[in-house]
């Protein structure tokens, strides 16, 4: 495993100039308050990449990209509406925000996207309550994993839309215990086909019953059952791709503050699923995650997770992988107006469930060390500035344009101010 380092010039020079074109703007006073039931908010931020389409080394980068730059810069602006207003018992909550995202060398990655979510916090009774929320997410998929890495020409734009629907109960029967209700819909699509990870429609139902302590510590014990269908798609036994599947989770959850400044938030699952017509994409295994929160000052929080996961992928040489990751935050407050904090990432992802024979299994390292600070100068404008590192090593190779392996390091700088008024 290398160890990670940030050491390109080019993107701190990048990131001075930005914050020295920022510092100018915030000239301008601002006149609204985040407990506003109202609030309209405007921003703008730029991001240079030094390695855009996540490439390695020994990529032919004129060959795969048409051009011999691999950077870019990335500036994005932002306007949204806010809304979170109480009335009686209920609360309803609306966030639309568009966020247009322009590319200074490869334009044709341009696009707009228009992120929302709604929710009603509803309450019956103070025993019964719950939420019924719409939301919708658009970004551009990231060009590690979604372009055709046998084809250089299929370096093409991917925007993922996700779309959640959830209605869900918390019912309080008595004696500190809880019956859990709920139902869901995901809508998720590509822009652009790809069969690894294709668009589809997720409904599901879940149940289960919560302990909540006096202390406020929680254990829950949590059934979810899916049912999912892959758009445009019909049964492909040659690739082995199915047109649907089901899946079945099981999960126990637990929240425990073991002191005045310690929290343990902890799951531990079973999850299974099973395709309509092609059994080899079948997968199931454990999940978990543990999360240790420390705050041993007023001023210093420490969170340390694992975790495991199963994620659908599906290629000719697996099914999906399991990831196991590791993650540490500390976060300083430094002052009233200014946070600083730093995220390192390490996930193992071991890619599973061959649907042909394959002399190795791919497995990958993938690191990110991110570096990050928010000031505040006033209650309405907040600056935030990243520095992030991330690189992956991988099993995989196989000759083409670009490079023949996965591997690859890239760096990034990000400047933005946001104005709430």
């Amino acid at each position: 495993m290398r160890i990670i380092r940030l050491n390109s010039p080019q993107i701190i020079t990048q990131a001075l100039v930005t914050i020295s074109l920022v510092s100018v703007s915030l000239a301008t006073p601002a006149m609204a308050d985040e407990q506003d039931a109202l609030n309209f908010s405007a921003g703008a931020a730029v991001t240079f990449d030094d390695n855009l389409f996540r490439l390695p080394d020994s990529a032919n980068t004129r060959q795969s990209l048409g051009k011999s730059q691999r950077s870019d810069r990335i500036f994005v602006t932002n306007a949204g509406i806010k809304i979170d207003k109480p009335y009686s018992l209920q609360r309803f909550q609306v966030d639309l925000n568009f966020v247009d995202n322009r590319y200074d060398t490869y334009s044709y990655l341009d696009y707009t996207a228009f992120n929302y979510r709604a929710a009603w916090l509803w309450q019956l009774t103070p025993n019964i309550k719950g939420t019924l929320s719409a939301d919708q997410q658009q970004v551009l998929n990231s060009f590690s994993e979604f372009r055709d890495f046998n084809n250089q020409l299929n370096i093409r734009r991917s925007i993922q839309t996700n779309e959640n629907r959830i209605f869900d109960i918390d019912g309080l029967i008595g004696g500190g215990w809880h019956l859990l209700g709920g139902l869901s819909e995901l809508r998720s699509r590509n822009s652009v086909a790809f069969n690894a990870v294709g668009d589809f429609v997720q409904t599901g139902a879940n149940v289960g019953v919560k302990y909540v302590a006096a202390s406020e510590n929680s254990i829950a014990l949590v059934q979810r059952v899916y049912n999912g269908e892959y758009q445009g798609r019909i049964a492909d036994a040659p690739n082995q791709l199915d047109s649907g599947f089901k899946q079945r989770e099981t999960e126990v959850q637990l929240q425990w503050r073991l002191t005045g400044k310690s929290l343990v938030d902890a799951k531990l699952g079973y999850l299974d699923r099973e395709h309509d017509h092609f059994s080899s994409r079948d997968y199931d295994g454990v999940t978990s995650r543990l999360a240790y929160n420390w705050q041993p000052t007023g001023k210093l929080g420490i969170i340390t997770s694992i975790s495991r996961h199963l994620y659908s992928y599906q290629q000719a040489a697996n099914s999906y992988y399991v990831a196991d990751t590791f993650a540490i935050t500390p976060i300083w407050q430094v002052s009233a107006k200014t946070t600083l904090s730093m995220r390192y990432d390490y996930s193992k992802r071991d890619y599973r469930g061959a649907v042909v024979v394959v002399a190795e299994q791919r497995e990958d390292d993938v690191q990110s060390l991110m570096l990050s600070a928010d000031w505040k100068p006033t209650r309405t404008i907040k600056v935030t500035g990243s520095l992030r590192h991330e690189m992956r090593n991988s099993t995989y190779n196989q000759p083409n344009a670009f490079g023949g392996d996965l591997e690859y390091d890239a760096n990034t700088a990000s400047i933005g101010a946001q104005l709430l008024f």
